[in-house]
């Protein structure tokens, strides 16, 4: 089940995801589970195994923008990394700099339930 405590835990900055979310706690939770179930996540994944560089790009630009505006702090920093090589075009092992954010989001998406 899905706390703000179990979310501290993780390193989530819920006093700056709950204040976006007018202090409703019952909303940011469905907004979490909502962000942590998008669709891009899967897609990314996809797009980094294929090296397909601008198409990852813009998946992990978005999900920056989902993560960050609920303030899921560990997830936010690991793929802003990931944008910003995804932007300069570097060449790195995309894949193994996305494992840890999906084994996080994967984690957390299971409190969800």
């Amino acid at each position: 089940m899905l706390t703000v405590e179990k979310l501290k835990e993780f390193g989530v900055d819920t006093d700056e995801g709950l204040n976006r979310c007018m202090n409703m706690e019952a909303f940011y939770f469905k907004m979490i589970k909502m962000g942590l179930a998008n669709e891009y996540f899967d897609k990314l994944e996809g797009e980094l195994k294929n090296a397909d560089i601008a198409a990852a790009f813009e998946s992990a630009h978005a999900l920056k923008g989902v993560v960050g505006n609920l303030a899921i702090s560990p997830i936010y920093k690991p793929l802003s990394d990931i944008t910003e090589k995804l932007r300069a075009k570097e060449s790195a092992d995309y894949v193994a700099l996305y494992a840890p954010v999906k084994e996080l989001r994967d984690k957390l998406l299971a409190l969800c339930d």
